[in-house]
């Protein structure tokens, strides 16, 4: 990202609200590139309650997210879809037309805009079931991809996982080829890496094949 330059936007970056200085019980991680980022979110009637936000991020990012939450709590979610750097680097900027942030480019925009359409994504929260395999169409092994991730998924949000992750950004699904799972899931720290592999154990239960193997992207 680029450089800070306006007033208002140093005077943001010393005085953070949303930003966090560690991962919260309910955030989730962003999957795209770049550094970790996690984000939480509270709606209300589709009106944006609550954000807070964590990674190791520059000033800059800290302060176009920052910008974002203000714009965006208690207003509606829908307003996501009218962000831009642009409008960001706007909204920061002194009383004169000189620019509040420099060296910004087209790539920046382009992860905002990323950022902000996954976001749209955690106010879609599946209602949580109880998860039971049922092999009407065979084995897991013998799905289609698309009803592997379907099954996946639902394992994924039963009440069983997310108590097991009560305490930690939940797990979430990256990708399934053949066998293996690849999940997007905390794995920093020894406790972590315990967690996941009961994680993996449970599914290897859930879905009745011992070749089912979870690999963690984190």
């Amino acid at each position: 990202m680029g450089v800070v330059k306006s007033i208002r936007a140093k005077k943001l970056l010393e005085n953070l609200r949303y930003y966090k200085e560690t991962i919260g019980p309910g955030m989730k991680k962003f999957p795209g590139s770049g550094p970790d980022l996690y984000f939480d979110m509270e709606l209300e009637n589709e009106i944006v309650k609550n954000l807070s936000f964590f990674g190791p991020i520059d000033d800059v990012t800290k302060v176009l997210f920052e910008s974002m939450a203000s714009l965006l709590i208690n207003r509606p979610m829908s307003k996501l879809d009218t962000f831009s750097l642009r409008e960001l680097e706007a909204y920061l900027r002194d009383k004169n037309s000189e620019a509040s942030l420099e060296e910004m480019t087209e790539n920046d925009d382009i992860y905002l805009k990323k950022v902000f359409q996954w976001l749209k994504t955690l106010t879609r929260k599946p209602v949580s079931k109880d998860y039971s395999f049922h092999s009407e169409n065979g084995p897991f092994r013998d799905l289609k991809l698309a009803d592997k991730i379907k099954e996946i998924r639902a394992f994924l949000n039963s009440p069983l996982i997310l108590t097991l992750y009560r305490d930690t950004a939940s797990p979430e699904l990256v990708d399934v080829e053949g066998m293996t799972v690849y999940i997007n899931a905390p794995y920093g720290s020894q406790k972590e890496k315990e967690l996941f592999e009961e994680l993996h154990l449970l599914g290897v239960e859930a879905f009745q094949d011992e070749n089912l193997n979870f690999i963690p992207e984190s």
